[in-house]
């Protein structure tokens, strides 16, 4: 893993982690409802990991770097 996926990822964790406890506390002090709770918490894991998989930075595939690698030696002859 690199240091930039690293940092992605830490950060987005944080951040959620952030975004979890402020709308627990918010719940918890002017709602008081253990579904709205639930339903919270799961939605803050979903969005987490669907915002994760969507912008994480990628390690380019094997395949592009083929492709790459036979357009440079066509290039150089």
């Amino acid at each position: 893993m690199k240091k930039r996926q690293f940092t992605f990822i830490f950060a987005l964790t944080l951040l959620s982690v952030i975004v979890w406890i402020t709308g627990e506390i918010l719940i918890g002090q002017f709602i008081n409802s253990f579904g709205l709770s639930v339903g919270w918490a799961v939605f803050c894991l979903i969005a987490c990991c669907a915002y994760s998989l969507w912008k994480c930075p990628r390690e380019p595939d094997n395949e592009e770097e083929e492709t790459e690698q036979k357009q440079n030696q066509k290039g150089d002859k």
